[in-house]
């Protein structure tokens, strides 16, 4: 029997995703996987006259999808390389939102220690010590520079472990 997870599932595991980082106060983080989802996914094409076609008729083939040998001699026969975007999938959103939660909660952190660890490693006696560490959004880009996060609250070894293992599990489910 195939334990596979549905579109359905999928939709409903982004909007319990969803409702836990809004609860989170994390406002700004669905803000950034909206403008990822409606972005798309970049894809490279192939546009090339079709085969056999009286008139101007073309076609787009997936690159990622060809051999090398046949990428080249089309592009010999005058095809040309187009970026499209499609929609992203509903495990694709549910991998993104799930993918930024890792990355805040577990690699953030770590990135944190690193540069608190760098930073105090440096001999200056005449500045203070380094205790923390603010991540700021670049404001040319999001338009907002009063969304900071903050570190504050450590996760103990074993929590980060085990929540690693829970993006983990949860990824394998979702790709099944």
């Amino acid at each position: 029997m195939e334990n596979r997870v549905n579109a359905t599932e999928l939709r409903e595991m982004e909007d319990l995703l969803r409702d836990a980082i809004r609860s989170a106060g994390l406002d700004w983080l669905l803000d950034e996987l909206d403008t990822a989802i409606a972005t798309g996914v970049a894809e490279e094409k192939l546009l090339q006259r079709r085969r056999g076609a009286s008139t101007e008729e073309y076609e787009a083939l997936a690159v990622a999808e060809m051999g090398t040998d046949t990428f080249h001699r089309s592009l010999k026969r005058g095809a040309t390389v187009v970026v499209t975007t499609r929609p992203m999938s509903a495990q694709e959103r549910t991998e993104l939102h799930l993918d930024a939660l890792r990355r805040l909660v577990l690699e953030l952190p770590q990135i944190e220690a690193e540069s608190l660890k760098t930073m105090g490693s440096e001999d200056d006696r005449h500045r203070a010590p380094v205790r923390s560490v603010r991540f700021v959004p670049d404001e040319e880009l999001t338009g907002r520079r009063d969304q900071t996060h903050e570190l504050a609250a450590r996760l103990p070894e074993d929590t980060r472990v085990r929540l690693q293992s829970l993006f983990h599990e949860v990824r394998e489910e979702i790709n099944q």
